[in-house]
């Protein structure tokens, strides 16, 4: 008896850390599929943060883009989505982490922005920039920086 007991514990304890480390269960936010492409002069803009901030007060936005300038937004995990309406929109570089697994690019040029982004990119209030999501979502969102 005494085993199945600590079983049970171990598997009560081990469920207790799957939870998001976005959002606590109750307080997730209404989110539908966002993704697209942020462009600086034409060409993809890689690795840097797309942050959304709804106007109404609502859970943020974020996502990083690839090497192509492609992004997928998570609001309350990565990749879920971001709530409807309009927001204004930040663009911060994201320094590569070494995660232990190789990676983090070790070149030291690397660790630099691949372009360096006039500071008002950085603050929603400044950027100028904002994107509408519909209620269906979309996959085809712009950022076009200049």
């Amino acid at each position: 008896m005494h085993h199945r007991s600590a079983l049970l514990l171990f598997f009560a304890v081990i469920s207790c850390g799957c939870t998001s480390s976005y959002a606590p269960q109750a307080e997730q936010a209404a989110s539908v599929p966002a993704a697209g492409l942020i462009t600086w002069k034409g060409q993809p803009l890689p690795g840097f943060r797309i942050t959304l901030h709804p106007a109404d007060g609502q859970r943020p936005a974020a996502g990083v883009s690839d090497a192509e300038g492609r992004f997928v937004l998570g609001t309350n995990s990565p990749n879920d989505g971001s709530v409807v309406g309009t927001h204004k929109v930040s663009v911060i570089w994201e320094q590569p982490v070494d995660d232990g697994l190789g990676t983090a690019p070790a070149d030291p040029a690397a660790q630099k922005p691949p372009v360096d982004l006039p500071a008002k990119f950085a603050s929603p209030e400044t950027s100028g920039l904002s994107l509408e999501i519909p209620s269906g979502g979309s996959s085809t969102l712009q950022l076009t920086l200049q």
